[in-house]
This record gives structure tokens, C-alpha cells and sequence, in this order.
């Protein structure tokens, strides 16, 4: 069977198309790319509204009108380390970035 020359660029053209259809700028796969980058923008965007939440609940509970003041010490006390007097505050080696000591922390603790 012989092919004429314009079944042949024809031929062509349709190989062409077809390859740019599946790998080109805008083909498949390029769009299989981009709903996967969705989906990671997706993801990503619901766990900053999420962040948002929750740091506005922290607003909130801080604000003038609605003080909870068992969240405030809490807050105090992770980010200030603050102690009431007389409390003995302990913490492990790898907050404090200090190698630990070898100092029997059970008399410590039953010291006072």
C-alpha cells in the first residue's frame, strides 16, 4: 500500500496535534499538573483558615471585654515562664537547650 503525499501530511498533522493534545503547554498532562497543584493550594488554604481561627479565638479571648484570665495565665506561664511563688519550675533538656545535669530530680521535687 503506498501513501500519497498528502495522506502522508496529513499523517503528520495528525501526529503532530496529537502529541501537542497529550504533552504540550496545554495538554493533559500539563493539566493533570495543575488539578494536582489545586489540590495543594486547596490544602494549603484550609489550613491557613484554620491558623486564622484559631489565633482569632486567642483574640478574642484576650480582648478587653471577654478576659479569660485562665487562658491568660496559661499563656504566661508557656511563653513567659512565669511561677507563682514557691512553684519549682522543671524543664526538659531539649526546651531549655541545656545538657542535662546529673542531679537526682526525685529530691529535688520532695525537697520543700
Amino acid at each position: 500500500m503506498k501513501i500519497s503525499p498528502v495522506g502522508f501530511a496529513l499523517l503528520g498533522v495528525i501526529s503532530y496535534l496529537s502529541y501537542h493534545a497529550i504533552a504540550g503547554n496545554k495538554g493533559l498532562s500539563q493539566w493533570s499538573r495543575l488539578q494536582e497543584q489545586v489540590k495543594t493550594l486547596e490544602s494549603q488554604r484550609d489550613d491557613l483558615l484554620l491558623q486564622q481561627r484559631q489565633m482569632a479565638l486567642k483574640i478574642e479571648r484576650l480582648s478587653e471585654d471577654s478576659l479569660d484570665h485562665d487562658f491568660l495565665e496559661e499563656l504566661a506561664r508557656q511563653q513567659l515562664h512565669f511561677v507563682h511563688p514557691g512553684e519549682l519550675m522543671l524543664e526538659p533538656p531539649e526546651l531549655t537547650h541545656q545538657l542535662p545535669e546529673n542531679e537526682d530530680l526525685f529530691a529535688l521535687s520532695n525537697r520543700g
